[in-house]
């Protein structure tokens, strides 16, 4: 199997996942998570772009990703200071997302378009693996702990937890060791599918009941 085979294996996986989000946005239309089935849309749209500037015209579609990359974890940041209750955790949202804007500006105006910008996600993931780490001990710590399950919060967290939690060591792997591209794919791959796995499952397991916060 070709690496592009094997690319549009996550193109199908986040297909999958939108749609299965939009036939159950009943069940989440009044909470906060409300507004995921549009990003997995926007996902969806950005890699199609992605793959069609590489693939069909030849065009280094680095920035696709890298203006992606910013909006996604922008995105991320917003949906957990609304669903952190506690004031403490409420409070690092903030200076995160103003650390990482400053980063992300900094690699726009001296790196490259044409390169992936490994500053920005390398700081975006490790202050969403803080704010998921923030987000569990807030369900632990609630009444709804018993029903965590049918929580789409819960699956969110979950999915953004263990995908970050490969890619944090995977960039550094790609960057220093030489991975080859062949398995940098796989890895990928199964990390994706590791995300999209965990969104699908809440959309579908989750109860309109549930979704309080």
């Amino acid at each position: 199997m070709e690496l592009i085979d094997l690319a549009y294996i996550t193109n199908v996986l986040q297909l999958i996942a939108a749609i299965v989000a939009t036939f159950h946005y009943k069940k989440y239309a009044f909470s906060h998570e409300k507004y995921f089935v549009f990003f997995l849309w926007f996902t969806v749209l950005v890699d199609a772009v992605g793959a069609l500037l590489a693939d069909v015209f030849g065009i280094v579609n680095a920035w696709v990703y890298n203006s992606f990359i910013i909006i996604s974890f922008l995105f991320y940041f917003n949906w957990y200071y609304n669903i952190l209750k506690r004031p403490n955790f409420k409070k690092v949202v903030m200076p995160f997302t103003i650390i990482f804007v400053i980063v992300a500006l900094i690699s726009l105006f001296t790196e490259s378009w044409k390169e992936y910008h490994t500053y920005t996600f390398f700081t975006g993931a490790v202050f969403l693996l803080v704010l998921t780490i923030f987000h569990f001990y807030q369900l632990l710590n609630s009444n709804e702990v018993l029903i965590v399950k049918y929580k789409l919060s819960f699956w969110i967290s979950t999915a953004l937890l263990l995908f970050y939690m490969g890619m944090v060591p995977l960039i550094f792997l790609i960057e220093y060791t030489g991975i080859e591209y062949l398995s940098y794919f796989i890895i990928l791959i199964s990390l994706n599918l590791i995300l999209y796995g965990c969104y699908i499952i809440g959309f579908l397991w989750t109860k309109k009941e549930y979704n309080r916060f």
